[in-house]
């Protein structure tokens, strides 16, 4: 059974590998395409809420100048300027989503939220090039070959990318009212869900007045989130993948507003697919680890489908797949089902932990 498409304008553009329109979804509530360009994603959808003299922004987008012009004309569209929002939310750290988030709030002043166990981890190094280095020994470790260890590792120019991200002004748990309109006199509130599992932090927004729920990368309409084992990671993603599809079973006349692709309705059928082909996946990595006489990270991932075969994959995407197969491999060993492959690396000194586990280390959707 497939989901209902809403967004029909968003996916003729997806299919069509074009830009999708800003729209209007309801009273206030609009849908603004930013692009993510060097992305297969082409563009994070980032929605804006206004209520009176008062302008949510959730997931603002990749910083860019081109970016910034998409943004400040979506907000146009809803009559309100850049400098009238009032609060920004950003699902979860990577820069898709929190990029265009520090922009901003330069210009309006407005807090940055996000989830409790989305925490900074930029200062627990000090030199880019040795954690560089640390990555690049946990490529070998995984059996990359030398030839592409550079190639699946961080680099430089990346960690230094993160430095200008944002930090959080206020922090959300699930249960929590986002500090904006209804809910600051306790109608209607926008509650948050954490749902760990692409990132230890990621959030979802429930707005149950609406039947709208914004489900970031948690929920896809057709793509199934990337959950990969980072350095200074949540021990077992996978795990808390399936425990936060469990926890996102909403009525089925919910419409979902992801951060890519197009909405859709039914967002228990489609935690429902995301759990099944989750376990499907770690079915495929356990048997491919199962005939290997000695297996690797790499070596399983190289003997898993994808969707566009694995030769195909290179730099980002390439790294994504060691870590995704890296993250199933980890939690299958949790449960006793795998033994003898290395997945982690030696947990640096001076990390700060959360409830989910040490904090990510993130680079992409």
């Amino acid at each position: 059974m497939a989901v209902e498409v809403t967004g029909t304008a968003q996916r003729e553009a997806w299919l069509a590998k074009a830009f999708p329109p800003v729209e209007r979804l309801d009273d206030g509530l609009w849908s603004v395409p930013i692009p993510f360009p060097g992305n297969p994603m082409r563009y994070t959808l980032s929605y804006v809420l206004v209520e009176g003299d008062e302008c949510l922004v959730v997931d603002p987008g990749f910083d860019s100048d081109e970016g910034w012009g998409h943004l400040t004309a979506g907000l146009g569209a809803a009559g309100i300027g850049a400098g009238e929002v009032t609060c920004i939310i950003a699902t979860h750290f990577h820069t898709d989503h929190l990029g265009m988030a520090c922009r901003l709030s330069r210009v309006s002043g407005a807090p940055i939220g996000l989830g409790e166990a989305e925490r900074r981890y930029l200062s627990v190094y000090e030199d880019a090039r040795e954690e560089v280095e640390l990555d690049r020994e946990r490529m070998r470790r995984w059996g990359v070959p030398e030839s592409r260890v550079a190639e699946g590792a961080m680099t430089v120019k990346g960690l230094e990318h993160l430095r200008g991200l944002a930090d959080a002004d206020f922090r959300l748990a699930s249960g929590d009212a986002v500090p904006f309109g209804a809910a600051l006199s306790g109608h209607d509130p926008i509650r948050v869900i954490e749902t760990p599992g692409h990132t230890p932090g990621h959030l979802c927004l429930e707005l149950a007045n609406r039947a709208v729920f914004l489900s970031g990368d948690h929920l896809l309409p057709r793509i199934t989130p990337n959950v990969s084992l980072e350095i200074r990671g949540d021990p077992d993603p996978v795990g808390s993948y399936v425990r936060s599809l469990q926890r996102v079973e909403l009525a089925d006349h919910y419409e979902v507003l992801p951060a890519h692709e197009y909405r859709f309705r039914g967002p228990g059928l489609r935690a429902r697919q995301l759990r099944v082909a989750t376990e499907e996946r770690s079915r495929q990595v356990r048997e491919a680890a199962s005939v290997q006489p000695d297996p690797t990270v790499y070596s399983v991932a190289r003997d898993i489908s994808w969707s566009r075969g694995f030769d195909s994959l290179h730099r980002l995407q390439f790294r994504l797949a060691l870590s995704e197969t890296a993250a199933h491999l980890q939690h299958l060993a949790l449960l006793g089902l795998v033994t003898g492959i290395d997945t982690v690396v030696q947990q640096p000194t001076g990390v700060e932990h959360s409830r989910n586990g040490p904090a990510v280390l993130v680079e992409c959707t």
